[in-house]
């Protein structure tokens, strides 16, 4: 029997989940994230390559940052032992679960085949092919998160001079039952459709139950996977959607150029199928599959518009045909060529009884300048919802007259490959007693969205400065007000603006900028300048002057950066060195980064 140990290097072990030749699989706490993580040790000796793949799985995750992919914290090697650190997925495999309940639904195949193509779709970016998508290695958390895991045997095309033998000519790697015909050929040079096949093959045994081809591998077998002869999954399962069908047979041609053009295609089809369905509710039916219990009702999406007869509703679907088609004539395609610098923004009056009006300003902390960009409201069953709109990623401020009341809203619009979405601003219309103008407030964190009304206070100016607005005089309508927002380790945020008569009901939507930390780096040694990334990437989301932008990390013009306040992974490489090291940033605080090349762990100090 395996002896579990107290401690492995830094991290306390709190159970074994598997054993076998090759070695152990623990789970375990990271000291200083504190939450559980997964040991994997290999301890197989004598087998270079087999070490080898080990190290460089570990080397592709440790610069991937994907929701949809296991995250891996740590590599070290202790005595003759490797070990890899990743992340803990308190849920099953997909393997797992089919094994009890034999097939999924529609919605739940869709959902879980989506967001594994999410991660292909984030690993093909990086020129990172998985060569292994099976069930097994898709894990699905209690939360319903679906990770993508193993990359054991992905090949990647940046490090493809350094592979040398793991992958010789001619080869055969991954899982047959679900591997390309050309990978049976030769594992060495497929690309990234072969990912494809394998997701096609796992989506056909999600909504049948089996695989397309059956049975062993007998030479009769593979030659029909060659010839891509199976039984289609609706002559299997009648209940198969045809949408999925759809899909699943692009994938599974047996001809790598006449598959599905691309991931985005693939995640572009079932966004839409999935866009059928109530908001939630598939993820929370797959969450209660994982966790073994009772599933919610599936619910359809309700397209039938609040407008009054025929004729509204036709004016509706006519106004969102244009403005979906002048939406993309003048900006959506701004997002796909240029995610790193365009993001998306939709507004939404869920009271509004008459389409409200918006106007949109850039927020220079300075003029305001006015954005040259119309909103487009359409009618909904609970008011108006503006049609996504494109803008350049950065900070602005709107100015929307909605059922008689100005309501000023600022955000904050991310890039595109940096959000998780379209931002959503909302409005609302209620109406005061004339005269006198009743000013609500609220205020959200800029990057997480977090709701800090309980921690933050609104001011106006008086004669005698910024009072409390809880404490103020009743404000008056007719004149210039000037307000301010602010909450701890936050930039405040001020609004001045005249309120004109009429205008009784005000409403102050605040995004708070957190306050940078800055940044201080020391190199020590020959390396005049080294190569940073944080988080895996090479710059750093700062502040300046209160606005949000990034900045390329280049220690040879600056050795200063302001940074937002998260949890960052530093890694720092020159030639044959390469250190890291992590910590959580603050807001208003200052660290002093030493880098030496001789060292393999980097020196981080707060300073306050």
């Amino acid at each position: 029997m395996t002896k579990i140990p107290d401690r492995i290097d830094k991290y306390a072990i709190k159970e074994l989940i598997a054993a076998g030749g090759m070695g152990e699989v623990y789970k375990g706490v990271h000291p200083t994230l504190e939450r559980n993580v997964i040991l994997k040790k290999l301890s197989l000796r004598g087998n270079s390559s087999v070490t080898e793949r080990f190290r460089r799985e570990a080397r592709l995750l440790m610069d991937f940052r994907n929701d949809y992919i296991v995250d891996v914290y740590d590599h070290f090697v202790q005595g003759r032992a490797h070990y890899i650190v990743m992340e803990y997925v308190d849920g099953s495999s997909v393997k797992d679960l089919l094994e009890s309940e034999r097939y999924f639904d529609n919605a739940t195949t869709a959902y879980i085949a989506l967001y594994t193509a999410k991660a292909l779709a984030y690993a093909h970016g990086k020129q990172v092919i998985h060569r292994d998508v099976k069930p097994g290695n898709v894990l699905i958390s209690r939360n319903g998160d679906v990770k993508l895991a193993d990359f054991g045997i992905a090949t990647s095309a940046e490090r493809e001079a350094d592979d040398g033998d793991l992958t010789a000519e001619g080869m055969t790697l991954g899982s047959p039952a679900y591997m390309a015909p050309e990978q049976f050929k030769n594992s060495k040079n497929v690309d990234w459709r072969a990912d494809l096949y394998s997701l096609g093959v796992m989506m056909y045994e999600m909504v049948v139950g089996r695989r397309p081809y059956s049975g062993g591998f007998s030479p009769e077998v593979l030659q029909l996977i060659q010839r891509g002869k199976y039984r289609k999954p609706r002559r299997v399962n009648p209940g198969v959607a045809r949408e999925l069908q759809r899909v699943i047979v692009s994938l599974v041609k047996p001809r790598p150029k006449n598959r599905c053009g691309d991931i985005e295609t693939v995640i572009r089809r079932l966004k839409k199928y999935l866009a059928r369905f109530n908001e939630g509710d598939v993820r929370q039916r797959v969450a209660a599959m994982v966790r073994s219990e009772s599933r919610p009702p599936l619910r359809m999406r309700k397209r039938r518009l609040n407008a009054a007869g025929g004729s509204a509703l036709a004016v509706a679907v006519l106004l969102l045909a244009v403005g979906t088609a002048l939406t993309l004539l003048t900006g959506a395609q701004r997002v796909l060529l240029r995610p790193a610098a365009w993001g998306g923004v939709r507004f939404t009056a869920a009271d509004a009884v008459s389409v409200p009006v918006t106007a949109l300003y850039v927020d220079d902390n300075d003029r305001i300048p006015e954005y040259p960009a119309k909103i487009r409201y359409i009618p909904g069953k609970e008011g108006y919802a503006s049609l996504p709109l494109a803008l350049p990623a950065g900070q602005y401020r709107a100015k929307t007259f909605v059922n008689g009341r100005l309501v000023w809203a600022s955000f904050y619009v991310p890039p595109w490959g940096r959000a998780h979405g379209i931002t959503p601003v909302y409005l609302r219309g209620e109406t005061a007693a004339p005269g006198f103008v009743e000013v609500t407030w609220s205020a959200r964190d800029a990057l997480t969205g977090r709701i800090l009304d309980a921690e933050a206070t609104a001011e106006i100016a008086t004669g005698r400065g910024y009072e409390p607005l809880s404490e103020a005089s009743p404000v008056r309508t007719g004149v210039v007000q000037r307000f301010r927002i602010r909450a701890a380790g936050y930039i405040d945020q001020d609004f001045t603006l005249r309120i004109a008569d009429g205008e009784t009901n005000l409403a102050l939507k605040a995004a708070l900028v957190p306050l940078p930390a800055r940044l201080d780096f020391k190199v020590i040694g020959e390396e005049p300048n080294p190569k940073i990334l944080l988080n895996g990437v090479p710059s750093v989301q700062q502040v300046k002057n209160g606005l949000i932008g990034e900045r390329t990390v280049q220690l040879g013009e600056a050795r200063s950066y302001s940074a937002l306040p998260t949890h960052y992974r530093i890694e720092a490489s020159g030639k044959g060195w390469k250190a890291y090291d992590e910590f959580l940033a603050g807001s208003g605080m200052r660290y002093s980064i030493t880098i030496d090349e001789g060292e393999s762990r980097i020196k981080v100090e707060a300073i306050r």
